[in-house]
């Protein structure tokens, strides 16, 4: 019986300093899952709302709403707005507002930039805040137009603005970075 025992300690021994030697034992087990790639947002999946906001001394704000009716999508951190008028089929392209101060969220809080866009899943908003020119003598404005990259695509989503906007040309047409 000892004979057996002391046989099978060995070859117990045997094994176990086989597999250390191959690094089995301490070799640490892990498996890497990465996460699916969101794509930016296609503007068929998003439905946009023109939120109306305050104006004065010759400037409106407002904000555009952007609701995402699909799979999980990521809207970039800049979005080009233009307004378009019917006289001349001029417009204005909206400029990056040079201070995120100078232009908040409809509650009033404070703007964040995110450098990585914002992620939108099923049913989840994010907006841009804007401000332009509303003086007497300006171009009524009846187009809004968003639009972004998508990969080599041009996305363009119409926008239905609530009231008659009026705008001049000039730098007096701001736009925010995308937030939640």
């Amino acid at each position: 019986m000892r004979r057996l025992l002391r046989t099978l300690t060995m070859l117990l021994v045997l094994a176990l300093v086989f597999v250390v030697a191959r690094g089995d034992l301490f070799r640490a087990v892990s498996t890497t899952t990465s996460l699916p790639a969101v794509s930016a947002c296609s503007a068929t999946q998003l439905q946009s709302a023109w939120v109306d906001g305050t104006a004065g001394a010759g400037t409106a704000y407002a904000w555009i709403t952007f609701t995402n009716t699909q799979e999980t999508c990521t809207l970039p951190t800049w979005l080009d707005v233009v307004m378009g008028t019917d006289i001349s089929a001029t417009a204005d392209q909206f400029t990056r507002i040079p201070v995120l101060s100078e232009l908040t969220t409809p509650d009033g809080g404070a703007i964040s930039k995110s450098p990585e866009g914002v992620t939108l899943d099923a049913q989840e908003s994010a907006s841009v805040a804007i401000s332009f020119s509303n003086r007497s003598g300006c171009d009524v404005a009846t187009s809004v137009t968003v639009s972004w990259l998508r990969g080599a695509n041009r996305q363009e989503l119409p926008v239905a603005a609530t009231y008659l906007v009026s705008q001049c040309s000039g730098p007096s047409a701001f736009v925010s970075p995308v937030f939640r």
